[in-house]
């Protein structure tokens, strides 16, 4: 493969992966270079999510963007350059109680008090597609960013930019407690296992998703079953002790893509 290719999406789900790795070398370079860092973390841009697309053979774009009574709403897609197909599609919105795009008071890290003057409505709009272009290649290419760097949170930069510093967070952690894999946020052990549980479950799928082929699908069971050297359990395994939640998750796309249980 040459430094320009971009990779195409095979049938085979192990060929899947290594494309996903191709595709994280090729883009790993604009990744990092337009990464922000945040509260120190790294988030990824606009700029950085349609490089991991275009590395896949993908495209991300948004149409025309709605007013609601709540804000800008915008939707974003990542097609398939090859056949045009949609693999992913997500909503970008800014809302009217985000004082750093429609003005108002906000506190930040420090607990002072700042007034923010309402953004013109054609920068919010962008906005709203940015944040659903950043967002549709998310939920397709989320382990992608892990694959890079795994200080990359693969929360979206735009959507940790429009929030007052006091409220910036990692929305994984969040979800880690809804979903009763951690008690809270300040457990850095628990949040960790449950960040890796959720990253991979969401890396499963995704691969599932895009296969969309069952005996594809089988041979990317039969290696996530494989204990690698110098581990105790294979990827499923551990999956399934320390994250049962995310562990049904892939249980259930992997029943759906076969029609078979994973077990």
């Amino acid at each position: 493969m040459t430094e320009n290719a971009l990779t195409i999406i095979p049938e085979s789900g192990a060929a899947t992966y290594r494309l996903s790795t191709d595709a994280a070398g090729l883009s790993r370079a604009i990744v990092m270079q337009t990464a922000v860092s945040i509260q120190g973390r790294q988030y990824v841009k606009v700029e950085g999510w349609q490089a991991i697309a275009v590395a896949h053979g993908c495209t991300a774009s948004s149409g025309s963007v709605e007013r609601t009574e709540d804000g800008f709403r915008a939707v974003g897609q990542v097609r398939r350059m090859d056949t045009g197909a949609v693999i992913a599609e997500a909503e970008g919105f800014v809302g009217i109680d985000e004082p750093v795009w429609f003005g108002g008071e906000a506190t930040d890290k420090w607990g002072k008090k700042k007034i923010h003057l309402k953004r013109p409505d054609y920068a919010i709009r962008a906005m709203a597609q940015t944040r659903a272009i950043s967002r549709a290649c998310r939920s397709a290419f989320a382990h992608v960013v892990v694959m890079i760097d795994k200080n990359l949170s693969t929360t979206p930069a735009e959507e940790m930019q429009g929030l007052p510093e006091n409220q910036r967070t990692d929305d994984w952690a969040e979800e880690a407690v809804k979903d009763g894999l951690a008690k809270d946020t300040t457990s850095t052990y628990d949040a960790t296992k449950a960040k890796r549980a959720k990253e991979y479950a969401d890396s499963a799928i995704e691969v599932m998703n895009l296969t969309r082929n069952p005996a594809a699908v089988k041979d990317w069971r039969r290696l996530a079953s494989t204990v690698p050297e110098g581990k105790k359990k294979s990827p499923l395994e551990w999956l399934k002790d320390n994250s049962p939640g995310q562990y049904l998750r892939v249980r259930q796309a992997y029943q759906n893509a076969t029609g078979e249980d994973i077990e």
